[in-house]
């Protein structure tokens, strides 16, 4: 009886000891993030969300690793994605456009419902553009002149300004052609050069316009673009429509929430370092900094706008 004693406490202490000598789980991350960048090297997206890994991998005390996987419109990345483990360590730096309007243009591999929206860090300054010899003040203007042949050709580059312009041209009562371009680089070429009488881009234009090179004839945001706070938005003139796109970081539906939490609050404290910050102004992208339940909420407004302006170009 005492040996059986002797033993059972024998077993007993070692069992504590073995308990108490268990390393407790890591948290989350113990390895490397990986951001896929749903577009080629070199763009907006791109170097905003190179420069915003670097910022959370110190937050997060973990290399954040960022891999271009383009095409489709960003729709390969966000399709690959949505097919993903939730947890944590894979995410997609993409347009919110991407996610918003293009689901409801076709059928893709995703819904927005698949998604977890990390941060929305910097919004594209979207306008539509011009050459100054025309003297045209805004795109107010620009209609008037349109209305004289009862058409106007302008650059186009996304399935989106198609749309945009197709409202525009109902209210003002002309006819908006696009003549297809391959990138916002080129429909500045395309504008510069005289080839069309107006051009829609999402950002490329800016140092011509603060150079002189180039007239911004509306911005299509729901505020004026910083650096150009003379510049109406389409909805100040009238035309009752918007365009929204920020950078967006998005992850597969289902992150548990402490690690949703982390990735908040390393993306906020991201969106406002001074390198971060200075990027945006110097690729003249209003500062917008969202994580959480507030860019839930913005990126389901967005949606709902998104379907008003598709039956509204029909």
């Amino acid at each position: 009886m005492s040996m059986s004693r002797t033993v059972r406490s024998v077993l007993w202490s070692a069992a504590l000891l073995a308990a108490f000598a268990a390393p407790s789980r890591a948290e989350w991350p113990e390895k490397p993030v990986t951001i896929a960048v749903g577009f080629g090297a070199g763009g907006t997206t791109d170097v905003v969300a190179r420069a915003v890994a670097e910022v959370v991998a110190k937050q997060l005390g973990q290399p954040v690793v960022v891999e271009n996987k383009p095409g489709a419109g960003g729709a390969v990345a966000a399709t690959a994605l949505a097919r993903m483990p939730a947890d944590g360590y894979n995410l997609v730096a993409t347009t919110s456009t991407t996610i918003t309007l293009d689901p409801q243009l076709m059928k893709l591999g995703y819904t927005p419902a698949e998604f977890t929206y990390v941060a929305a860090i910097g919004e594209f300054p979207e306008a539509f553009i011009a050459l100054p010899k025309h003297g045209w003040k805004s795109l107010n203007d620009a209609m008037a002149a349109a209305k004289a042949t009862g058409r106007m050709n302008y650059a186009s580059n996304t399935a989106l300004d198609r749309m945009i312009s197709t409202a525009i041209a109902k209210k003002a009562g002309v006819s908006l052609v696009p003549v297809p371009t391959r990138s916002g680089a080129e429909v500045v070429t395309q504008v510069m050069g005289g080839h069309v009488d107006l051009g829609y881009s999402s950002g490329a234009y800016y140092p011509q316009a603060k150079a002189g090179e180039l007239a911004v004839m509306a911005v299509l945001g729901d505020k004026r673009v910083a650096g150009l706070p003379d510049v109406p938005t389409l909805k100040e003139l009238g035309y009752g429509v918007a365009s929204v796109n920020l950078i967006l970081f998005v992850a597969p539906k289902g992150l548990p929430a402490a690690v949703a939490k982390k990735l908040d609050d390393a993306f906020a404290a991201a969106g406002k370092d001074p390198s971060i910050v200075s990027l945006m102004e110097k690729r003249s992208l209003n500062q917008v900094v969202e994580t959480g339940a507030t860019l839930e909420a913005t990126v389901k407004r967005h949606i709902d706008d998104f379907g008003k302006l598709i039956e509204q170009s029909k």
